[in-house]
């Protein structure tokens, strides 16, 4: 994706990861698809592990194989981690692989 401002040119929305020798961390968030049942969480719409853990590494792979391998760093699946995040830029975006609509076909049903 080009998320990043082309400072040659000036032009937004113009540079990717790749283009900026930037690095990756991957790390799997199921509770990102945790849902309140009454008062406690549910996760009934992730993944079940066993298939989430070999999608994961399969993603890990396909990033170090079609980007550089050192500049993908990733998590340890499952484990108890503490992660930081700095949000640089006015926007956030959310990539979901099980919606295989596209843009235009979300823009002409009316939705966000």
């Amino acid at each position: 994706m080009r998320l990043f401002p082309n400072e040659e040119s000036g032009k937004a929305w113009d540079r990717s990861v790749m283009h900026q020798n930037f690095g990756v961390l991957l790390v799997s968030q199921f509770t990102l698809y945790g849902v309140l049942k009454g008062n406690k969480p549910d996760f009934h719409v992730a993944m079940p592990p066993e298939k989430a853990k070999v999608f994961y590494a399969s993603l890990v792979d396909k990033f170090r194989k079609s980007y550089s391998p050192d500049a993908v760093q990733d998590g340890v699946f499952g484990a108890m981690m503490k992660v930081n995040l700095v949000n640089d830029g006015p926007v956030t975006m959310q990539l979901d692989s099980s919606e295989a609509r596209t843009a235009s076909e979300t823009v002409e049903d009316g939705k966000k």
